[in-house]
């Protein structure tokens, strides 16, 4: 019985992935990635920004730093890509991660045409991301810019202290516990952490700065978190155009020496098999907690986005 049970659960599993396959090849209207010929890549970065690797191919999802980084290589590496797309749908998040993905556009900047092309929001870390390219374009509504660090923390020692709770924490050294929810901050821990998000700070800005081949006091007199649309920030010179995902295909094409209606080979762009057949692809999936913690340190993201994640990520709800 449990072998025949076994056989069945495999028969179904090929089902559904037979059916995901031939709905996706019925429904995709972008050039396949096995025609033969010069193409443009597409690099896909979507969602909050995290560390981490590849998408469930069952249910799909965003893809960490490290699926990102691994696409960009791998668009450089293949001969028949002539010029690369930079698909940004993200509001930012992780510092290091977004840093980690600009310096590998960067690299593939310097071996082929990139042109970043900005959807619903490219901002903070998403912003730091689309640096890296040649040619930044944005919708004229598109919401970036957001050029700056955010690091938080809630403290609940005051409730604690009214319903009896004490902290018995045992430390090394006065700053193993720095960020406590259980007690007061002080004034030279602040003061260190402070300094911490001003350095990465400085770093974002150096990066706009080298990217966008703009002076530093220019960009620093707009790096002081405003959100800013796509006209806005072409009119600042954050971004270069105004267009959408396929006027980037086109400028990519011509870029590259790409004659004719471009091929395009999409990377890492799997929706999982449960995208395939229902569509569920969402800008802001549903974290659990327990990743929401890989946010913890400095990030790079726009407020509203973040907001929602703390909300998500409070470690004591204060309503029933």
């Amino acid at each position: 019985m449990i072998v025949i049970v076994l056989i069945l659960l495999g028969l179904a599993l090929a089902s559904i992935v037979g059916l995901a396959l031939l709905v996706s090849s019925i429904t995709d209207t972008e050039s396949s990635g096995l025609a033969l010929g010069e193409k443009v890549g597409v690099v896909m970065v979507q969602g909050v920004i995290m560390s981490g690797g590849r998408a469930s191919p069952i249910f799909g999802g965003p893809a960490g730093s490290r699926a990102i980084m691994a696409d960009v290589r791998a668009a450089k590496r293949e001969k028949d890509i002539k010029a690369v797309v930079l698909y940004i749908n993200s509001p930012g998040g992780s510092a290091a991660a977004s840093q980690a993905i600009y310096k590998e556009v960067a690299a593939l900047a310097e071996k082929k045409p990139v042109i970043a092309a900005m959807d619903d929001v490219a901002a903070s870390g998403g912003y730091y991301v689309a640096c890296g390219a040649d040619q930044i374009m944005a919708n004229g509504s598109t919401m970036t810019g957001s050029i700056g660090v955010i690091m938080s923390g809630i403290a609940y020692y005051g409730l604690m202290d009214k319903i009896g709770v004490d902290d018995h924490t045992i430390t090394s050294g006065k700053y193993k516990d720095l960020g406590s929810p259980w007690r007061p901050m002080r004034a030279d821990e602040r003061q260190l952490l402070q300094g911490l998000v001003q350095d990465v700070y400085d770093q974002f800005v150096d990066a706009v700065a080298e990217g966008r081949d703009m002076p530093r006091e220019k960009v620093l007199q707009l790096a002081d978190g405003r959100i800013l649309t796509g006209h806005q920030a072409l009119d600042l010179g954050l971004v270069d155009s105004l267009g959408s995902y396929y006027d980037a295909i086109e400028l990519a094409a011509k870029e590259g020496g790409i004659k004719g209606e471009p091929k395009v080979k999409m990377f890492g762009a799997s929706e999982g098999i449960w995208g395939e057949l229902f569509g569920t692809e969402q800008l802001f999936p549903f974290f659990s907690r327990h990743s929401l913690l890989n946010l913890s340190g400095p990030m790079l993201i726009e407020p509203f986005t973040y907001n929602n994640l703390m909300l998500q990520a409070m470690p004591v709800r204060l309503v029933p």
